[in-house]
């Protein structure tokens, strides 16, 4: 328990997890993770999360596949390789949509994947400090004991009163 970084409580339900939370919070531990094998709607909320920037990094990466297709189509047709065909124009936006929305998409959607892996600190080689079977059928809430009210015992001693399916402390840091 000396080198523990935290403690973490095992629930058998959605409901579990969201009363061990609220009650979490009321009890004034401010440093709450719970780990779900689905979303739980309104979880965020009650951990007191911000809403996510990946909506953001996914926008800026649309606008730079837009802005980068439109510029090499209309550079490419008009400036570098301008041809006359026909009389029609070098600058044809019809012309240019297929490929402004696949590039817009592309780059939008790789910048969403790579923001969300940096943003997880994935892919990491740090062992899993949890039970295997949270992405099955179980749920847990991890409080570390920095950063809180209380010590670790406090911490403890709490998580014993949720009635959770298992308690055990945490030696690698989250």
């Amino acid at each position: 328990m000396s080198n523990a970084h935290g403690a973490v409580a095992y629930f058998k339900s959605s409901a579990e997890i969201v009363k061990a939370v609220k009650t979490a919070r009321a009890k004034g531990f401010t440093e709450v993770e719970t780990y779900t094998p689905f979303p739980i709607h309104g979880m965020d909320e009650l951990l007191g999360l911000k809403p996510s920037i990946v909506p953001w990094a996914t926008f800026l990466g649309g606008l730079t596949g837009f802005a980068t297709a439109l510029f090499l189509q209309v550079w490419t047709s008009s400036v570098d390789w301008p041809l006359n065909v026909g009389g029609k124009p070098y600058v044809s936006g019809p012309a240019f949509i297929p490929i402004l929305f696949e590039l817009t998409v592309l780059i939008g959607g790789l910048s969403t994947a790579g923001f969300m892996l940096a943003l997880n600190g994935l892919p990491t080689m740090k062992p899993n400090a949890f039970d295997p079977r949270i992405s099955d059928d179980r749920f847990a809430l991890y409080i570390p004991f920095a950063g809180q009210k209380g010590d670790s015992g406090e911490v403890n001693t709490f998580l014993n009163t949720l009635q959770a399916e298992k308690v055990t402390f945490v030696s690698e840091p989250l």
